[in-house]
């Protein structure tokens, strides 16, 4: 088992993209970890994570993901093009309903900046798909189940140019096929939202209670081998010097 730490750091679904039970896998390249969180934030919480084989253990705080700034863990790379990624989220430690784990692609490190994200709540009552289309500005969300989702729930994420889509199920290979809206009927819209290459794609942990921490286990669907399971030791200092230049 590798672990990998760092300090507390101050910084629509598409249906058009089709879906397929074997497609997803996860783009090459190292994992890096982080904690993105904003100014006023007090810096208590820590994040690791612990990597054994595909199944990740998360520790996470963070007041949310959600408005004009997130702070939370994220377990990440930096990839370009476009992707088909999987996870399978065993659970999250209930420290709030909305404590949450699930895929993030984002343009980079700050709080603020442009994501997508399709994640499962610690309340087990539903999978959520949330976007930021500019930085610095407000969230949106829609929901991806009709009814409630129970751990183990699988999360998929999407990305065909500018297309995000996806979907739920409850082992990484066999998808719902119909993600929904909130209304639990219309088929969810073709989401748009533009992120520049390179940007970052990874799994994103917040407990949604400042000062508290949440655990989320977590099993990579589709790595390539032992990519996984880096030792990110000596690379926190690069991700500080990216947070630094960024602010």
């Amino acid at each position: 088992m590798r672990r990998i730490a760092t300090l507390a750091l101050v910084a629509g679904m598409a249906t058009t993209v089709a879906l397929t039970a074997s497609a997803q896998k996860w783009p090459a390249g190292d994992w890096k970890v982080a904690v993105v969180a904003t100014d006023d934030q007090v810096h208590i919480d820590s994040g690791t994570v612990d990597v054994s084989g595909d199944t990740a253990t998360i520790i996470a705080g963070g007041h949310d993901i959600w408005g004009e700034a997130d702070q939370f863990t994220y377990y990440y790379k930096e990839v370009s093009g476009d992707f088909d990624v999987a996870i399978v989220v065993q659970s999250i430690e209930h420290t709030n309903d909305w404590a949450k784990a699930g895929i993030m692609a984002r343009q980079n490190l700050e709080p603020g900046s442009v994501n997508v994200m399709a994640s499962a709540r610690a309340n087990n009552d539903l999978v959520t798909f949330q976007w930021r289309p500019e930085a610095d500005t407000g969230s949106s969300s829609e929901r991806l189940t009709p009814d409630a989702a129970l751990f183990p729930t699988g999360v998929r994420l999407t990305k065909s140019g500018t297309a995000f889509g996806g979907d739920w199920g409850a082992d990484g290979t066999n998808w719902s096929g119909n993600p929904v809206t909130r209304d639990g009927v219309t088929p969810t819209p073709a989401l748009d939202v533009t992120l520049a290459d390179p940007f970052l794609v990874g799994i994103a942990v917040t407990s949604h209670e400042t000062g508290v921490l949440t655990t989320a286990v977590i099993d990579i669907i589709g790595d390539s081998g032992d990519s996984t399971a880096v030792d990110a030791t000596g690379k926190l200092t690069t991700t500080w010097g990216t947070i630094r230049s960024l602010r």
